[in-house]
């Protein structure tokens, strides 16, 4: 995905006040697709953690990566040249280590060591397979079923289904996972979604009562299997043998992105805005 865009930016302010910090932030993501807001589930968990802590920031839509190569990553105070966080991981860290440090004080240390796995096992190896499905197998639905052509860059659509799925497809072999079988792989992810399910059991959000950077990466993550329309076998999964999750990711979805609908219909570049 190392893929230029003009840059958009759009202010979007959480409906709470901004009770950490007098800094602006920017927050450099994709542009918005339907069904799934983002197409970055790193960017969706971000978000969320700034919204479930009442962090006020500006979205600054396109595909200009980080120093790290990475994408989403902040600036602080000046979008040109101000004070750059990259990584989301390295951005949450950052706020719970200089303005959140009380904030989850309340879970304890095996809930933090669970925390912790979660995390990891859902971005070194839940995510990377549904990467491997929709960019290594099933480039061309993923792209038509979030308009891609029409929401992106004109032309990133094309350049895109070019490089990505080849790409994809080696990234995972060096990983180890394609020698296993597809049917393999897709089991060993909804072992995953599985976990997920049986700890989470009755409660409102993972750790109880109270969402924490937990239930962010989670709702990020499965935001892509749960809401992207395609085909993917872990969506089944999850309907039929998880539906507290399902109902855990419509119920955070609905008290903390009030308006995900509007977001996902936007068009950033039909709307005309100035770009850069």
């Amino acid at each position: 995905m190392l893929l230029e865009f003009f840059l958009v930016g759009l202010l979007f302010a959480v409906t709470a006040s901004p009770t950490m910090s007098d800094r602006k932030i920017y927050l450099f993501t994709f542009p918005p697709v339907p069904h799934v807001y983002s197409v970055s589930p790193f960017a969706i968990k971000l978000e969320s953690f700034f919204r479930i802590n009442n962090i006020l920031y500006e979205p600054v839509f396109g595909a200009a990566f980080g120093s790290k190569g990475m994408i989403p990553y902040i600036k602080f105070d000046d979008k040109e040249n101000g004070e750059e966080v990259p990584d989301s991981n390295v951005i949450i860290n950052h706020f719970k280590q200089t303005r959140l440090k009380d904030e989850e004080s309340f879970l304890s240390a095996e809930q933090r060591a669970m925390s912790h796995a979660v995390n990891r096992m859902l971005e070194e190896h839940t995510i990377q397979v549904c990467f491997y499905y929709r960019y290594g197998l099933h480039m061309s639905a993923f792209l038509k079923a979030l308009d891609i052509e029409h929401r992106f860059r004109e032309g990133m659509a094309e350049r895109w289904e070019r490089g990505q799925p080849e790409h994809t497809r080696n990234k995972t072999k060096m990983r180890g996972l394609t020698r296993h079988t597809d049917e393999e792989l897709w089991g060993f992810s909804n072992d995953d979604i599985q976990a997920i399910s049986d700890y989470l059991g009755k409660k409102k959000y993972f750790f109880g009562d109270k969402p924490t950077t937990a239930d962010c990466t989670i709702f990020g993550h499965l935001s892509q299997f749960l809401w992207i329309p395609i085909d993917f076998p872990q969506k089944e999964y999850m309907k039929k043998n998880c539906p507290n999750v399902v109902e855990f990711m419509n119920r955070f979805k609905k008290e903390y992105w009030p308006d995900w609908e509007e977001l996902c219909a936007r068009n950033i570049y039909e709307e005309g805005a100035e770009t850069k």
